[in-house]
C-alpha cells in the first residue's frame, strides 16, 4: 500500500504540471512547420480559357510539367486566359487578389514559341523560373550510325547538330552556353568535341591517342571532367 501511495502522489505531481503548462501556453502561439520534398507539392489549380489548337495545347503542357492542374475559374488560384488568333495575346490573373500578373502580347517567331514564352513570363510573375525556352541535347540512331540532336524541352523543333555518319553520344552542355561537348567516332577512336550552336563552329577538345569519353561540364562551363586514357590506363581527368 506505501509503495502504491508513493506512485500515486507522482503521479498526481506529473498531471499538475502538465496542466500548469498548458495553461501558461494557452496563450502562445505555436509555429508548425511541414517540409516536403521534391514531387510531393500538390498542383497549382489553373483555369485556361481562349486559347485553341496547338498554342492551347502548348500552355497546357508548359503548365502541367511544371506543378499546375486545370479546374474551373471558381476553383482556380490563377485565372489563364487569352487568344491566338494570328498572333498570342495572354492574360494571367491572382483570383484571390485581383491582381493582373501578365497582359501581352506575342509577336514574331513561330505559336509554339509565342505560348512558351507566354507560360515562361508568367511564371516569372509568380517568382517561378519557367522552362519554355530550354533546350534538350539527346543522340539519334541514323542507320548504323548515331547522331547528336538538340531539340525544344518539350521535343519538338528537333535538330541535328552533328552530321558525321558515324557514332556520336555522351552531349553536355557547356554551362550556361550554347554550345556543347560530345564524343564522335569521326576519326575512328572516340574524340571529345566543343560545338557552339550558334556559329556550327567546332573544334576537338580532346583528341588523345586512345579513348576519349564521358565529357561532363561544371555549371559555370570553366571545367569539363572526362574519361581518358592516353597513358595507358583509364583514367578520371
Amino acid at each position: 500500500m506505501k509503495k502504491f501511495s508513493h506512485f500515486k502522489r507522482i503521479i498526481i505531481a506529473i498531471c499538475l504540471s502538465v496542466s500548469a503548462f498548458s495553461a501558461r501556453g494557452q496563450d502562445e502561439p505555436i509555429d508548425v512547420e511541414k517540409f516536403t520534398r521534391p514531387g510531393e507539392q500538390k498542383p497549382v489549380p489553373v483555369s485556361i480559357s481562349g486559347f485553341i489548337g496547338e498554342a492551347l495545347s502548348v500552355i497546357q503542357f508548359d503548365l502541367y510539367v511544371q506543378g499546375f492542374t486545370f479546374t474551373s475559374p471558381d476553383a482556380a488560384q490563377f485565372l489563364i486566359s487569352g487568344s491566338n488568333n494570328g498572333n498570342l495575346i495572354g492574360r494571367a490573373t491572382d483570383r484571390f487578389n485581383k491582381s493582373v500578373l501578365v497582359n501581352k502580347s506575342y509577336t514574331g517567331a513561330t505559336l509554339r514559341r509565342q505560348a512558351h514564352t507566354f507560360v515562361d513570363d508568367f511564371l516569372k510573375a509568380i517568382n517561378r523560373i519557367g522552362i519554355g525556352q530550354t533546350k534538350i541535347a539527346f543522340k539519334v540512331e541514323s542507320g548504323a550510325n548515331r547522331e547528336i540532336y538538340i531539340a525544344d524541352f518539350d521535343g519538338h523543333n528537333a535538330q541535328a547538330v552533328t552530321r558525321d555518319g558515324a557514332n556520336a553520344a555522351a552531349p553536355a552542355w557547356a554551362g550556361n552556353k550554347f554550345a556543347l561537348y560530345y564524343v564522335s567516332y569521326k576519326f575512328g577512336n572516340p574524340y571529345i568535341f566543343f560545338q557552339d550552336l550558334g556559329s556550327s563552329e567546332r573544334r576537338t577538345f580532346a583528341g588523345y591517342p586512345g579513348s576519349n569519353i564521358s565529357p561532363g561540364v561544371s555549371p559555370d562551363g570553366r571545367k569539363v571532367a572526362m574519361i581518358l586514357s592516353k597513358d595507358g590506363a583509364t583514367d578520371l581527368y
